[in-house]
């Protein structure tokens, strides 16, 4: 029995010592000498795509004013974009009637199709670029100058809209002849292309509005942060 005896004892004692540690690290934790057991609130998933070591990230929630805010631009955005290809389409089937026919091409309708056109690009470029920054995962902080940059150009494409409004609006609001079905044709859709200059001048006011107010904010925001570093 006693070959027994010896094997029996390290084994209380082993035995001993372990509920003795796991008791010492109760202890520790319930005084705070230790980290208590947390979840996982940061998941490696919700990480951007390339995020490297040390870089900065904002966890911050996104606001439901946030988000309405994204879509309304989305909205108008993809609004300024379809109506300036009406523009392109109404215009450009006169430049191509002129073309066929060898006939000079007027001024206006070239001045037309530039204007649209880059209206059409910027609202194409602003529609799409929210997008590709929410995928990447960018939250900088909007510089000041890039925006101010932003609303000089859309006030650019506000003048031209009105330019655009005036020069077809003298030539073609009101009561004209009709020689033939074909110019009335032509009549009737050169007066509908003025109204959608007209509603195409809102959509890129309203933009161009929103933008000033940004770039304000903005301003408001970097006076703010001096007058708290010189405290």
């Amino acid at each position: 029995m006693s070959f027994l005896a010896v094997p029996l004892l390290k084994l209380g004692f082993s035995q001993a010592k372990k509920y003795k540690n796991k008791r010492d690290i109760k202890k520790q934790q319930d005084a705070g000498v230790y980290p208590q057991p947390f979840e996982d609130n940061y998941p490696l998933s919700g990480y951007p795509p390339g995020a490297a070591p040390g870089t900065t990230i904002d966890y911050t929630p996104e606001s439901k004013r946030a988000k309405l805010r994204f879509m309304l631009n989305a909205a108008l955005r993809f609004l300024q974009f379809v109506f300036g290809l009406t523009v392109i389409g109404l215009y450009g089937r006169e430049v191509r009637h002129d073309h066929k026919y060898n006939h000079t091409w007027h001024s206006q309708w070239v001045y037309a199709l530039v204007a649209s056109f880059l209206a059409t690009v910027t609202a194409l470029v602003c529609l799409v670029k929210p997008f590709i920054m929410r995928k990447l995962g960018a939250t900088s902080a909007p510089n000041p100058i890039m925006i101010l940059s932003h609303f000089v150009w859309e006030f650019v494409l506000c003048v031209l809209w009105l330019a655009l409004f005036g020069v077809f609006g003298k030539l073609y609001i009101g009561v004209y002849p009709k020689e033939d079905a074909s110019d009335a044709s032509r009549v009737d859709r050169m007066r509908h292309a003025v109204w959608v200059d007209i509603i195409n001048l809102g959509f890129w006011v309203v933009s161009a509005s929103w933008i000033l107010l940004r770039w304000l904010k903005s301003r408001k925001g970097d006076v703010a942060d001096a007058e708290k570093g010189q405290i």
